[in-house]
């Protein structure tokens, strides 16, 4: 018996909620129909680490986490319930914590260390400091003034029985070579800060150490070493090094060896220099282990990448791996939820208050983050193509750097990926996108330049030197800037509707129409047939229900426009508290008001908690932001005024408008929500499950969607027997979308030929409410599927138990691939049968929930 992989549920393993934990879990997962637990980063990480994503160690399972025992008895009662388990590693990077003992040796010997080359450090000569030294931009300060303070001490640490640097919490090694005899037996009295001759002694000696300690703020300039992102606690790894790649992945085979785990998730896949590569090397290395495993457990592995694919972007096929994670489902469904009639006027709404459009909003970003976050690599490369004119060709660095910026800001996706000889075909139409779009920002002058770049970058270099070549630190760079300046910062700066803004998705898009929805499910299923279908993840900007009900307000029906004028009006009087010049936006009030809409909770006991959730993520939001204040320099004066501005809502009467208006459009947003949960768990693909979400779902960015899963209530809801029509009248408690959820995880396990390599056919609709419905059908051998879901709830009429009281129903009719056959149609959701026949009327949604998923024999 082999293990199939039917529904993945995602868990946040901490200190908090262990591999022990977890094994409670297992029947009530089982029993939701989950096929494989998909387990956040379990290797060793930094002590307290909440997400697992700072790697200490490649050698072992976090300790905090349950360790290696934990990990055994968790699979060993999955097992035991024949289910799996999928492992997200992080290639990328480790964190720069002291508990990483490669790092911490690093530090200690330079580039004499055995493990210099496993990280990505540039070791040349740089102009501004001293060479081959390691940039630490950890001091609060300048260097001089930590001194002043006496913040930085020699001390001797028992366990270790070494000299090393202490700053606060921060610990660096001392090079064997740097401390002498005499100096270590009176060390406090030499390295005394707190005299002359002291510091000067500290300096001297910080001066012979193979690290150089700088102000964080200079990061950007100075920092010679690859991060993730601009995070300066996690160091980037060469991955594209064999030995690097065999050193750190042994571990990892193991557990796939033994049996312990059944596939891997890998993060942020595009962070490593050659994705193709180390995707197919893990495949092969997992293949060749298959015949190791125990013999009920020799299915193909699963790899599932992080990739956020851009509009009309596919995910490279000679990667070999399963598919995604899921972020292009996500978008998928999202354009296909937004109604198209609201962008014309949500846009003109939003003009008037911010930036606008998003193009030019994500251009302002990126330029920001080249001359902050990515300075420094941005001057490398810049450096690194000048090298290529000679003295006669006239090209000056800042010519460079002018057209260079030009195709950086116009980057359509990403990166881009080199075959043997160059720039892969889609890459290559990528880059020619770019740089027509900077023709239109450059002078005549420089086009032969731009067409000169242009070459450069699709071709592979032949550089041999210790330098990186200008290819690797071009894709090093696109990367971090597309995601630091998108999602990270001008998603929270363009608020025409936030349930646009979100990992994966492009909010320059509104919506898309229903025959993109199926060419996207058709491409999958051609592609990548078992890539992972996401709508909730532990990155996520807000919560799947939180998008659901914004969704709602691209429907004309909303009166989005006129409703949130009102609220201007009424809220106008509402006081700032300290300076008036800080006084809140109107941007910024619209983006407030959005974000209550989200979380607003349906049950009102979950009120109590609201307002310190909704401090942290506006400190968060306003800082990612990056306009009245950053987390590099933040303005207290603005964020209380903000802060005290969201205070104050939820202390007037605005309580009650807000719930109003939240539960007049609630009965649409929870169709938008059961709509999503049918087509994630209908589509080709697999279906992926965040942590508690299940459940009704508003919550806010991490950690607000990290908080702990209340799996008691959760478990005993399942154990309710109630169908789903009873489910319907008491939706708010959420039940009827675990049991949803349940119901058609059933469907995948007892009738599996309907979603591995199903025939996929988009179904046709007339009728008065054709644009509401969207359908389609699944034909295996012996059996066939059809799905309707509904969108647009507003204008379907729906009373407070989801039922629709549209008379348009009666008139609305499916026109189906086969019909009039032998046999019928059973509703796996309501129990209903039905004729078979090439014509189904949509008759029986009126005064019902407009929504089914049926099978028949064929």
């Amino acid at each position: 018996m082999t293990l199939s992989l039917r529904a993945t549920y995602r868990i946040q393993f901490h200190k908090d909620y262990t591999l022990y934990d977890a094994i409670l879990l297992v029947p009530y997962l089982k029993k939701l129909g989950i096929s494989h637990i998909y387990a956040s980063p379990l290797l060793a990480s930094a002590s307290g680490s909440l997400h697992g994503y700072d790697t200490t160690s490649w050698d072992f399972i976090d300790r905090e986490r349950g360790g290696e025992e934990g990990l055994l008895a968790l699979v060993a009662t999955l097992r035991t319930h024949d289910m799996g388990l999928i492992l997200d590693i992080v290639p990328n990077h480790m964190t720069t914590n002291p508990q990483n003992a490669w790092w911490q040796d690093v530090l200690q010997y330079g580039r004499q260390s055995h493990y210099a080359h496993y990280f990505d450090i540039d070791w040349s000569v740089s102009t501004e400091r001293e060479t081959h030294k390691v940039i630490l931009p950890f001091l609060e300060k300048p260097l001089e003034e930590i001194l002043e303070d006496q913040k930085i001490r020699v001390s001797y640490q028992e366990d270790t029985r070494s000299f090393v640097i202490t700053y606060e919490d921060k610990i660096f090694p001392l090079a064997p070579e740097s401390l002498s005899h005499a100096q270590k037996g009176c060390f406090a009295e030499f390295f005394n800060p707190e005299t002359l001759e002291g510091k000067s002694n500290l300096l001297a000696l910080l001066q012979k150490q193979h690290y150089q300690l700088v102000w964080w703020q200079t990061a950007g300039d100075l920092i010679n070493w690859r991060r993730f992102f601009d995070v300066t606690a996690l160091i980037a790894l060469r991955m594209e090094r064999p030995d690097v790649f065999a050193r750190t992945h042994a571990y990892v085979f193991d557990l796939y060896r033994r049996g312990l785990i059944d596939g891997l998730r890998i993060d942020h896949v595009d962070g490593l220099l050659q994705p193709a590569r180390y995707c197919q090397e893990l495949k092969q290395a997992l293949n060749a282990l298959t015949h190791e495993r125990p013999e009920n457990l020799r299915n193909e592995p699963f790899i599932f990448v992080e990739k956020i694919l851009s509009t009309g972007e596919l995910l490279p096929e000679e990667w070999c791996v399963s598919g995604t994670t899921g972020y292009d489902f996500l978008e998928q469904a999202s354009l296909l939820q937004h109604h198209p009639a609201g962008e014309e006027k949500l846009s003109a709404l939003w003009a008037q208050l911010g930036p606008h459009p998003y193009e030019k909003v994500v251009r302002v970003a990126r330029d920001e983050k080249l001359n902050s976050s990515f300075y420094k690599m941005f001057q490398d490369l810049i450096v690194s193509l000048a090298e290529f004119f000679s003295p006669e060709q006239d090209i000056t660095p800042h010519a460079v750097a002018c057209v260079l910026k030009e195709i950086l800001l116009a980057f359509p996706v990403y990166r881009v990926y080199f075959s043997g000889t160059g720039l892969s075909e889609q890459s290559r139409s990528y880059l020619c996108v770019a740089c027509e779009r900077a023709k239109k920002k450059l002078p005549a002058h420089a086009m032969p330049l731009l067409m000169t770049l242009q070459k450069l970058l699709s071709q592979t270099s032949s550089q041999s030197s210790e330098r990186k070549d200008f290819q690797n630190m071009f894709v090093h760079l696109t990367a971090p800037l597309v995601a630091k300046s998108g999602e990270d910062t001008a998603f929270y700066r363009y608020a025409r509707l936030l349930s646009r803004n979100e990992v994966g998705t492009d909010p320059a898009l509104f919506s898309k129409n229903r025959e993109a929805f199926h060419q996207a499910n058709l491409a999958r299923l051609t592609s990548h047939p078992q890539s992972l279908l996401c709508t909730a993840t532990h990155d996520h900007k807000r919560g799947e229900d939180g998008r659901a009900r914004l969704m709602v307000l691209s429907e004309p029906e909303a009166n989005w426009a006129e409703v949130v004028a009102v609220w201007y009006a009424k809220n106008k009087f509402l006081r700032d508290v300290g300076n008036a010049d800080a006084s809140v936006s109107k941007a910024d009030k619209f983006f407030f008001y959005q974000t209550l809409i989200s979380a607003w909770p349906l049950d009102a006991r979950e009120l109590s908690d609201l307002p310190e959730r909704l401090e942290l993520y506006l400190t968060k939001a306003l800082r990612e932001r990056g306009i009245r204040t950053s987390w590099a320099d933040p303005e207290m004066s603005y964020e209380d005024n903000c802060q005290n501005f969201v205070r104050q809502l939820l202390q007037t009467s605005f309580v009650k408008d807000l719930t109003a208006f939240v539960d007049r459009i609630s009965p649409a947003a929870a169709l938008n929500s059961l709509t999503q949960v049918i087509l994630r768990s209908t589509v080709p693909g697999v279906p992926d499950l965040y942590q508690g979400r299940e459940g009704w779902d508003f919550s806010l960015v991490d950690p607000d969607n990290r908080r702990s899963v209340d799996y008691s209530t959760l478990m005993k809801n399942l154990e309710d027997k109630d169908n789903l029509a009873t489910l319907a009248s008491s939706w708010r408690d959420g039940r009827i979308k675990q049991q949803l959820i349940c119901k058609l995880l059933k469907l995948r396990k007892d009738y599996p030929e309907l979603f591995i390599n199903p025939r996929y056919h988009a179904v046709s609709v007339q009728g008065v409410l054709s644009d509401n419905i969207v359908a389609f059908q699944c034909f295996s051998e012996d059996m066939k599927m059809l799905v309707i879901v509904a969108r647009f709830g507003l204008s379907l009429s729906l009373d407070e138990t989801l039922r629709s009281q549209q008379s348009g129903w009666k008139t609305t009719q499916l026109f189906l691939t086969e019909g009039e056959k032998s046999g019928k149609w059973k509703s796996i959701l309501w129990g209903h049968s039905f004729r078979n026949s090439s014509i189904f009327d949509l008759n029986n949604f009126y005064e019902s929930v407009p929504m089914d998923v049926l099978i028949a024999s064929r």
